[in-house]
């Protein structure tokens, strides 16, 4: 037992290692960048000497800032579009046959298993066939190709897996389909919806590869504007914008984990107290 016991405390001490190690190559490459938006050295080099001078460039470029703007309300504008229609897609086959259940789950794995770098140039074709060419249409509905499949699947497999009795208690009591909706289902579902959401939030913000092939000519995204910094030479004030932008997804990560999990505790102790 004793052998055991010590063996057991070995491997532990190996996963925790492990684990350290691993966070700390996720992690240090962020704090690194933090680290030298504070830096004086327009390099990112040693020694450091704290200065805001940075942010304070930062918030003098006009181009930065429309791009990030740009870039916060496409994303918004994407990710809401796609979370809508993953709740009506799975709403819609909650209620069709086992033979769709498995075909359609199926078919919206593609979009995410194929690399945007594909999805982008066969889109851009696509488009160009049907005569819409580069143009915010194009950019729009590219992006809800690429992202709209993580907030179905986070959402479907939620309402695939849902308890029915409520909303056959609603139906029963003479509550119409949008009351129900309204007041039953979408409680239940919105902290998957919101996780689904907060995803393609994040993966429109960042889809660089369908905004550089789809985006009309003169539009820039934060990421196109970065990518055409640094193709010029290195620039601190990217340093500062990816910090803001850091500690802001942080913060509503944080905010959306918290709403999500008490509605999803309220939701829990409502089918407890029934």
């Amino acid at each position: 037992m004793k052998k055991r016991k010590k063996g057991a405390r070995g491997f532990n001490s190996v996963m925790i290692v492990w684990l350290c190690a691993t966070l700390f190559i996720l992690l240090f490459p962020i704090f690194a960048i933090i680290l030298m938006s504070f830096n004086t050295s327009k390099y990112g080099a040693l020694p450091f000497e704290f200065t805001l001078k940075w942010y304070k460039q930062l918030f003098q470029s006009a181009d930065l800032l429309s791009a990030t703007g740009y870039s916060l309300w496409f994303s918004i504008l994407v990710s809401t579009s796609a979370a809508v229609l993953g709740i009506m897609a799975s709403m819609a086959l909650r209620r069709m046959s086992r033979k769709w259940n498995k075909a359609f789950p199926t078919l919206m794995n593609v979009p995410v298993i194929i690399p945007w770098l594909v999805q982008a140039v066969a889109l851009l074709l696509l488009f160009n066939l049907l005569g819409i060419g580069k143009s915010f249409a194009s950019l729009y509905f590219g992006c809800l190709v690429a992202v709209m499949p993580h907030s179905f699947l986070i959402t479907y497999s939620r309402i695939m897996t849902m308890d029915k009795y409520p909303e056959e208690a609603g139906r029963t009591l003479g509550a119409t389909s949008m009351r129900i909706f309204l007041d039953i289902t979408l409680p239940m579902v919105f902290p998957a919806v919101l996780s689904g959401w907060l995803m393609s939030f994040v993966l429109c913000f960042n889809c660089f590869s369908i905004q550089y092939y789809l985006a009309p000519f003169g539009t820039y995204t934060l990421p196109m504007l970065i990518y055409t910094m640094i193709r010029a030479g290195y620039n601190p004030d990217i340093n500062a914008i990816a910090t803001i932008l850091t500690i802001v997804i942080a913060i509503v990560i944080f905010i959306m984990n918290k709403i999500g999990f008490d509605v999803g505790q309220l939701v829990g102790q409502g089918h407890k107290e029934k």
